[in-house]
């Protein structure tokens, strides 16, 4: 339903809530709502519309602004405001990576969020980090599913639940971490943690709330909701709760389904917002879920039926739009939050607008083959580890690089993760079993260095890679290679839990972080150029030969 449009040059204006006649008796409940911030306070360039001429969003700022002026309609009105996030809240910007997110929780509590649910990059910088935002925060964290290994008891440092009041009503707000985080982090970040099935510890809790007289249960879900619903319903409708028990992922949309009693839902981790909140049909969970990096601010009004205190309904503040894209011409910034943010600014990104080098050409990344920044990135690997064959995946790049200069901002922007390129040696038939590992299923691959590789997705798994060179020739299944790739996936993360039975005394640590290593490529080599060389080629009709067969015939999967 369409309730306003808002328009804004030098100040906020918005127009006055016009309630839909079926709310008329409701209580109005306005929700904000972010997820995988990542560190974006700050003003960013809009790239992704105008790569020439990219608007301006206005970030935390602008995000302020609309807060504020709402809450203060909400005083005069008697409606109230809740504001909620699913976590992964600092790690991805110079100003929430360097001040280890304690800037990003000062920005929170200024704006009095609610609640948070710890997402797994939250534990980037390790527990002991994550336990210090924690207590520096005036708002509660919650999660469900996170527990001590060695006492068996919830997590010390986040709360199951909560419980809020609006104007007497009693919102419950819960959540749960991403089940998979101890497959996504280093072990010594998550020591000691264990991350249990989402469902069964979210229903717990919502038990506890509704056992607690709660008139509204929010859940806050580090997990996503499916990137097309209708197809992600599709394959709901062939799911039992059993199966889902078994498999041990789980996303938003099967928790909204699975779980009872929750009203609304805000899921995250994986950076699709959805316009339009997805409603399950069976239990009528409101499902939210926002993109990434504070360019958008989540906001769906909840009308609550005062005598029956349930949901009468929901609407949205743009038309059939619960996320504001955050231009800042639109949503004139908050200035005392403007301020603060400019201040963390000048603090931490001193010496990062330094231009090191220039590309010839714009370089863009992509998780789903090669690409201009894949491969160079790579290569760099490859040539700092004196390396044959170079691999890294496809979600520690996180950005493209523009034609022009480069600065140090821009290689972090890439390349925000502090991970170590690291190289070992191993024989062809390893090299094999890698790239078949990051092939089977739905996987997608790698971005490569040093090598060829052509596969055939169509074929069973650990039989798709139908050929591989290296340095031009093709792969020996006995020869012995160097390979280079970081320290993350050498813990066995994105999928490769092959790399965690390597020796460590076979490893080679080189001590420079990849980002390192390509802002000393461009200061070296620039200008950049880097291009598609077809080193990543997906063929249906490809098959393997007779030699290839005969040398690698018994990988099978």
């Amino acid at each position: 339903m369409k309730r306003f449009n808002t328009f804004l040059a030098a100040g906020l204006f918005l127009c006055a809530a016009v309630f839909a006649r079926e709310f008329d008796n409701a209580y109005r409940l306005a929700v904000f709502f972010t997820n995988d911030i990542h560190g974006g306070i700050v003003p960013q360039k809009a790239e992704f519309l105008n790569p020439e001429f990219p608007p301006l969003l206005g970030g935390a700022a602008s995000a302020a602004a609309i807060i504020k002026q709402v809450r203060e309609e909400g005083a005069e009105a008697g409606f109230s405001t809740l504001l909620i996030d699913a976590g992964d809240i600092f790690q991805g910007t110079l100003v929430g990576t360097l001040s280890k997110g304690i800037a990003v929780i000062e920005y929170m509590n200024l704006m009095e969020y609610d609640a948070v649910v710890p997402g797994n990059h939250d534990f980037d910088l390790g527990k002991d980090n994550l336990i210090e935002l924690i207590k520096a925060s005036r708002f509660p964290w919650v999660s469900a599913n996170i527990y001590d290994k060695e006492t068996g008891a919830p997590w010390e440092w986040v709360k199951p639940w909560a419980i809020v009041e609006k104007d007497g009503f009693k919102i419950g707000i819960t959540g749960v971490s991403t089940a998979g985080t101890e497959q996504m982090s280093f072990p010594e970040n998550i020591r000691g943690l264990e991350f249990r099935n989402e469902i069964t510890t979210l229903q717990k809790a919502v038990d506890e709330l509704r056992a607690r007289g709660v008139d509204l249960v929010a859940a806050l879900v580090h997990t996503g909701l499916p990137y097309d619903p209708r197809e992600g319903y599709e394959a709901l409708k062939t799911q039992t709760l059993q199966s889902l028990l078994e498999t041990g992922y789980v996303n938003a949309m099967e928790i909204a389904h699975f779980v009872k009693g929750i009203d609304i839902l805000l899921g995250g981790h994986l950076h699709k917002g959805y316009p339009e909140a997805w409603e399950d049909p069976v239990n009528h969970t409101i499902c939210l879920q926002n993109y990434a990096n504070g360019g958008n601010l989540g906001w769906v009004d909840i009308y609550i039926d005062v005598p029956t205190r349930s949901i009468a309904g929901y609407d949205y503040a743009a038309d059939k739009n619960s996320l504001l894209l955050l231009a800042q011409d639109q949503f004139w910034p908050d200035s005392a939050t403007a301020e603060f943010v400019q201040k963390k600014r000048d603090l931490y990104e001193q010496g990062y607008r330094d231009v090191i080098g220039e590309t010839t050409s714009s370089l863009a990344r992509s998780s789903q083959g090669e690409s201009p920044l894949n491969n160079l990135i790579c290569d760099v690997m490859a040539e700092r580890a004196g390396a044959d064959f170079a691999f890294m995946n496809f979600g520690g790049i996180r950005a493209d690089l523009r034609q022009g200069p480069v600065t140090r901002e821009d290689i972090f922007k890439v390349l925000p993760f502090d991970n170590e390129i690291v190289s070992f040696k191993a024989d062809g038939k390893y090299i094999k079993r890698i790239l078949e590992q990051r092939l089977a299923g739905g996987s997608r691959g790698l971005a490569i260095g040093g090598a060829k590789v052509v596969f055939n997705k169509t074929l069973p798994n650990g039989q798709r890679v139908v050929s591989v060179e290296i340095g031009g020739k093709p792969l020996e299944p006995e020869r012995i290679y160097r390979v280079a790739t970081n320290d993350y996936l050498l813990e066995g993360n994105s999928g490769l839990e092959m790399l965690k039975e390597l020796p460590r005394e076979l490893v080679a640590f080189t001590g420079v972080l990849v980002s390192e290593a390509l802002i000393q490529h461009f200061e070296m080599h620039s200008p950049v150029k880097s291009a598609l060389d077809g080193r990543w080629k997906s063929d249906n009709n490809a098959r393997p030969s007779a030699e290839w067969m005969r040398q690698f015939d018994e990988m099978q999967m």
